[in-house]
């Protein structure tokens, strides 16, 4: 009965650590997030547009591995165009297979942008860093909503 109770005790840390190997306290991720545009509403202001807009995706990371993989993501931005001067800004949540959210705000000009990470819950808790991307308009048949590819490459640390 006594190696039985030291076999359970020293496998509790052993369980401990591989949560804690989920997501690394600092690195680098290069991951892809496939978005479809849920909600946009345009304003006409001569040559300018400005839109509200609303997007959900699916983030995964590029080698499969944890960080930034099978993340279910929601963003809510604003994108004011002038011919070829493209702005988009806005906010965005990453919800993992826990539970556990990645908070993040973006900027983005016609061609590239940058996330920042701007706290979290949980195993994200205090998250800190950012993850530029780029981004590609996908061809879409006929009256389906606007999508996009975005790779992206983050890098991060945990208090």
């Amino acid at each position: 009965m006594r190696n039985v109770i030291w076999a359970c005790a020293l496998m509790i840390p052993a369980c401990f650590g591989a949560e804690a190997g989920d997501f690394p306290k600092e690195g680098t991720a290069l991951y892809t997030t496939h978005y479809v545009n849920v909600s946009a509403t345009p304003i006409k202001m001569g040559d300018r547009t400005a839109s509200i807009y609303e997007s959900a995706g699916i983030t995964r990371n590029d080698a499969g591995e944890a960080p930034f993989n099978d993340m279910g993501t929601r963003c809510i931005g604003m994108r004011e165009a002038n011919g070829n001067d493209v702005v988009n800004r806005g906010s965005c949540i990453d919800t993992d297979k826990d539970g556990d959210q990645v908070f993040s705000t973006y900027e983005a000009n016609a061609k590239n942008g940058r996330h920042v990470f701007v706290g979290g819950t949980g195993k994200y808790h205090g998250i800190a860093g950012s993850a530029d991307y780029t981004f590609q308009s996908v061809k879409v048949p006929e009256g389906a909503r606007p999508m996009t590819i975005v790779p992206h490459k983050a890098t991060w640390k945990l208090p």
